[in-house]
């Protein structure tokens, strides 16, 4: 008997995409839901209403809590089509996941999503505790309901969740340390430019951050690193003006660490006849920071698959719910060195589920 996943790989979809079509829930294009309804056509496909039924009587209501994204900030896209995709595949076993999201520099969003979240009765939830402060309070009423929680992208410690899933980011630092120093010559000197001011309530850049001056405290302990902070709610034209005036100052400064996804936000600020002298190390693969590493001006971004944590948040505590299977405390997502040579041969699973959809 054929099965949905016979016909997800027959039409070169994933089984999730299946199963929308075969219960109507849309989100899927018009041709790919023409080429899978003509495939169960031909293989007189019937959904098991025995298992159906099953799943519905196990129904559990899955929660994540995770920052919204814009054309200025799209690395949340990436998590959010993981958790869309695996959130489609997780339903044939009776999981339903509500996504309640927040705007990533303001805490009094993030609280008021919770907020609402916590009245939709989760039996799980998947967060991203970017405010440490809120993050507490949050917390502390998820555990006083014994409502089970993963964090995701961003590891705080000292609280009970199942388990954590995305990249260690203190390791991720001092790589980027080391790929800076490949970058350098002798008398060469480091800049980390930093996008936010409040950076005790981003643990992750903060790790990289103390992971890369590991790295040349270790190595070339005589390295001069500079730091240059900028508010979110900073203009371009203050950023610009800011950035320009520091660089023409400190002339030494040939490579410049950006610890956060906004690497090609920072390069445009800069003056074309500085930029030219300048290498650029950077993170995640928004599409911005893709065209940058294309034309040759960002050098090395590293990934942290951040598709796979959004699929592995969503894939992992639905296996809890179900099986009662307990995940380990952390789940590591690789630290990936993305150059313009090798970009078209990684993300494979993103890029196909975004030609599905």
């Amino acid at each position: 008997m054929k099965t949905i996943k016979d016909i997800a790989k027959e039409a070169k979809v994933s089984p999730g995409t299946v199963d929308r079509v075969l219960h109507n829930r849309g989100g899927v294009s018009q041709e790919t839901e023409a080429k899978i309804k003509e495939i169960l056509k031909k293989k007189k496909f019937k959904v098991n209403l025995i298992a159906s039924s099953l799943a519905m009587k196990k129904h559990k209501n899955l929660a994540t809590l995770m920052p919204n994204y814009d054309e200025q900030n799209l690395f949340w896209k990436s998590p959010y089509s993981g958790i869309q995709k695996a959130s489609q595949e997780v339903i044939a076993n009776g999981i339903e996941n509500k996504v309640f999201l927040f705007e990533q520099f303001d805490p009094k969003s993030y609280v008021a999503a919770f907020q609402k979240m916590i009245k939709s009765k989760p039996d799980a939830v998947i967060m991203v505790p970017i405010f440490i402060k809120e993050s507490n309070v949050i917390i502390d009423l998820l555990d006083q309901q014994k409502i089970p929680y993963i964090f995701m992208n961003a590891d705080i410690k000292g609280f009970n969740n199942l388990c954590y899933i995305g990249q260690k980011s203190f390791e991720a630092g001092i790589l980027s340390g080391k790929l800076s120093h490949l970058c350098s010559e002798n008398e060469d000197e480091f800049l980390i430019v930093i996008t936010r001011k409040n950076l005790h309530d981003y643990e992750a850049i903060n790790e990289r951050v103390n992971g890369f001056i590991d790295y040349f405290n270790k190595n070339i302990p005589k390295a001069i690193i500079h730091q240059l902070k900028f508010d979110q709610s900073d203009g371009f034209n203050v950023i610009e003006k800011k950035i320009n005036n520091f660089l023409s100052k400190n002339q030494k400064i040939k490579v410049i660490m950006v610890p956060s996804s906004r690497t090609s936000n920072i390069y445009k600020a800069i003056d074309k006849a500085m930029l030219s002298n300048l290498k650029f190390i950077g993170f995640d693969t928004t599409p911005q920071n893709v065209n940058a590493l294309k034309l040759g001006i960002i050098t090395f971004l590293i990934s942290q698959k951040s598709f796979n944590q959004g699929y592995k948040s969503v894939k992992t505590i639905a296996e809890y719910l179900v099986h009662k299977e307990i995940p380990s405390s952390e789940i590591n997502t690789p630290l990936e060195i993305i150059t313009k040579e090798n970009y078209k041969y990684s993300h494979s699973e993103e890029r196909n589920y975004y030609n599905e959809n």
